[in-house]
């Protein structure tokens, strides 16, 4: 499988310009500022329109504080509010940070997201899909088992099923803006650069999975194998489908999950604890998890025909 990995159209695309030094150092800095000026006025628009739509300025300052106390969010709005930022703070500093990697490499913002001539919005539907039916029953096994786990947080959040509905519609619609701006940084950015120095696409999938894994500072050693098993298989399904629609799917799919059946939203960092020997079994499978879908979606005629995925 890997003889289709180096012939991806990901990797396929890069030009000398990609491994110009200066372009790349400059990025850090000045993409980082763009970042950060995109989510000041991300995370106040957010505010103003709570602050309108809602309880008034002084409601949204007690939401402010909630988060600055790292309460966990117990209803609607509260959820509302923590996704909103979430998703339209990371989304904003991603797209300014990826948009002056673009300017600085001259490559077009849409590299980063597809080689096809437009965003596959299919594929992201397919990876939504097929992660939530395969996967997602192992997650919830997972959960059911565990005599710790809180309960679905979809049937605490609300008492009606009118509440119940609209706590689904937010976390799909927000978390699949969120998982969209993890993925152009961490996939679309990350691999045109690891790529355009490191061509063999183990050394992609590898040093993009550490990094991916590595930024989330997490302490526990557990936390840290997960998030590199699942860093390089969304990093598979990118080189392996020319994109980032579907592994956009897929991690929105198992955040969704989480978020619906599994576990409430933490604004607290998970406190250090041992290391469970069950993720030496865990993370290697999910791993093939993702390396399967993958290949499903790039294998199976049927959903190569309903994805266009031959076009590519």
């Amino acid at each position: 499988m890997l003889a289709e990995l180096r012939r991806s159209p990901f990797l396929d695309d890069l030009t000398p310009t990609d491994r110009r030094v200066v372009p790349l150092l400059l990025t850090l800095p000045v993409g980082v500022i763009a970042a950060l000026l995109a989510a000041v006025i991300c995370g106040a628009a957010v505010f103003v329109a709570f602050a309108i739509g809602g309880g008034g300025v002084q409601a949204t300052e007690r939401l402010m504080a909630m988060i600055g106390g790292g309460e966990t969010p117990t209803s609607l709005t509260k959820v509302a509010f923590v996704l909103s930022l979430l998703a339209f703070i990371n989304g904003g500093m991603a797209l300014a940070f990826v948009g002056v990697a673009g300017l600085l490499h001259h490559r077009r913002l849409i590299s980063y997201f597809t080689t096809a001539p437009r965003f596959r919005w299919r594929l992201l539907l397919l990876g939504l899909g097929l992660f939530a039916v395969t996967i997602g029953p192992l997650l919830l096994a997972s959960a059911a088992l565990d005599p710790k786990a809180p309960g679905a947080p979809i049937l605490a959040i609300a008492p009606d099923l009118a509440g119940r509905l609209a706590y689904a519609a937010l976390v799909v619609s927000l978390l699949l803006i969120a998982a969209a701006a993890e993925e152009l940084v961490f996939r679309g950015w990350l691999i045109k650069i690891v790529g355009a120095w490191f061509p063999d696409p183990r050394a992609v999938l590898v040093l993009s999975g550490l990094l991916f894994s590595a930024i989330h500072l997490d302490p526990n050693l557990d936390a840290f194998l997960v998030r590199l098993a699942m860093g390089v298989g969304l990093a598979w399904m990118t080189l392996r489908l020319g994109g980032i629609e579907f592994a956009i799917g897929a991690h929105a799919a198992n955040n969704i999950l989480i978020l619906l059946f599994i576990q409430p939203m933490a604004l607290k960092p998970e406190p250090p604890h041992g290391f469970p020997l069950e993720i030496l079994v865990i993370a290697p499978l999910m791993l093939a998890g993702h390396v399967a879908l993958a290949e499903i979606a790039a294998r199976w005629a049927p959903l190569r025909r309903w994805t266009r995925l031959a076009a590519v």
